[in-house]
């Protein structure tokens, strides 16, 4: 269906083929053939940057399929969007309820009766010029009436009702025309026509109410028949006509009803199946949600654990740097510095000696001699419990590296045992002077200020 705008005037105008087609001034969108319905051939015509598909088995079909298309865009017709018509047909036809099969047999219901309440309407003008108009008119006005009351029905979900509606008046028309008929013709085939009214039913009723409207059939079809002349029922032409009816009606019955019952099998199995993805996107939902609400625990608890690591570490690196200060602080203790003059330093040794502990003697004697102007250095090693060739060295750098600062130093403390250990080692202390206390270090040192 095309929808034509109001026409345009002005322009220039181009000729395609044999008609000259205006310019278009607005991009229009055209829904192209799907592919699958003639995949052979591909034609494409433009329209303002917008290309248009046209699919068809043979190519002058396509050619002149591009050529209606582009003369009724260039022309300002717009194809309605399938899209759109499929939307307003849902609209039309949709019925309040939540059972599938219900909505599947309510959908029908109402397309059926929109279309012969629509054949109604359309027949009335054809009427019109024959005799009875006048009986005809009201008759086919209360038919078209009827059908729009089913479909309202359908639309409300009370589908049964509706399509005994539409099943009640398509049969009594082809009964009505049955008894009219036969009384004129022996070999009339009205009769055939109940199959209609069967293959409504099919779509719109149960099975069970299928068999029922078979069983109406028949019941109505004996009451027409009982009330046509005894001659003309046991006529060999009419006993072969009501044979053929009844097995023709029996053999859409059949086919009806399975083909009911198989729709609503496969609408229960889909119904069923989607149940089962419902339950199964609940269970996965829950499980996600467990599972998230679990990596949130988790998380919660390494952070923390992390934030307790964090913590001990911290107390762990202050523990040590307390750890360095007092170490510190007790290698200050165990190396003291005494200043007894201006220019005379006391370092009074206890204990053993180790190598820290000589480096330790060796830069706190230096840093006071660069701190103070010192001339003199006593070490005392009163307290020393061995002194080995290893302390005798250490001894000896820090004489030495005392000296090339501009201070002498003396060994005062040496114990007779001592002696002999450094005598029996081979020790060389010429460098040094040597005392045998500190007091008299100290007395020595203070002859040699007073000089």
């Amino acid at each position: 269906m095309f929808s034509r705008p109001p026409r345009r005037t002005g322009g220039n105008a181009r000729e395609h083929g044999s008609l000259a087609l205006p310019q278009c001034e607005h991009q229009q969108t055209l829904h192209a053939i799907p592919e699958s319905f003639y995949p052979p051939y591909k034609s494409n015509t433009q329209n303002n940057g917008n290309t248009v598909l046209l699919y068809s088995k043979k190519k002058n079909v396509a050619k002149q399929a591009e050529v209606f298309v582009t003369s009724c865009i260039h022309m300002g017709y717009t194809p309605m969007s399938l899209q759109t018509l499929s939307n307003a047909y849902r609209a039309l036809t949709s019925v309040e309820t939540s059972d599938a099969e219900i909505e599947r047999r309510g959908r029908n219901l109402i397309t059926l009766a929109l279309a012969l309440a629509a054949l109604a309407l359309l027949y009335i003008p054809i009427v019109i010029p024959h005799e009875q108009a006048g009986q005809l008119i009201p008759l086919l006005v209360v038919t078209m009436v009827i059908f729009l009351v089913a479909a309202l029905l359908g639309r409300k979900g009370m589908v049964a009702p509706g399509a005994w509606l539409v099943v009640g008046m398509a049969q009594a028309a082809v009964l009505i025309a049955t008894a009219s008929g036969i009384e004129l013709n022996v070999r009339s085939t009205s009769p055939f026509y109940l199959v209609l009214g069967l293959l409504l039913a099919g779509v719109m009723l149960s099975a069970l109410q299928i068999w029922l409207v078979f069983l109406l059939n028949l019941i109505g079809l004996a009451l027409v028949m009982g009330n046509v002349p005894p001659e003309i029922r046991a006529s060999v032409e009419m006993t072969r006509n009501l044979t053929s009816i009844t097995i023709l009606l029996l053999m859409t019955t059949v086919i009806a009803s399975v083909g009911a019952r198989s729709i609503r099998q496969a609408l229960e199995a889909v119904q069923a199946a989607r149940r089962e993805a419902e339950a199964a996107n609940q269970a996965l939902a829950m499980s996600n949600s467990t599972l998230e609400s679990r990596v949130a625990e988790r998380t919660a608890a390494l952070e923390q654990l992390a934030a307790e690591q964090q913590a001990a570490a911290d107390a762990l690196q202050t523990s040590l740097q307390a750890q360095q200060d007092l170490n510190r602080i007790v290698a200050e203790l165990s190396v003291p510095v005494l200043p007894i003059h201006e220019d005379t330093l006391v370092v009074p040794l206890v204990g053993n000696i180790d190598s820290a502990r000589a480096e330790q003697i060796l830069h706190s004697v230096l840093s006071r001699v660069e701190q103070r102007v010192v001339r003199s250095v006593i070490l005392d090693v009163t307290g020393v419990a061995v002194v080995d060739t290893h302390v005798a060295g250490a001894l000896l750098r820090v004489a030495n590296a005392t000296r090339l600062m501009g201070a002498s130093v003396t060994l005062a403390g040496i114990r007779p045992e001592v002696a002999q250990a450094l005598v029996g080692l081979g020790v060389d202390l010429q460098v040094l002077r040597t005392v045998a206390s500190l007091q008299e270090a100290l007395v020595r040192n203070t002859k040699a200020d007073s000089r």
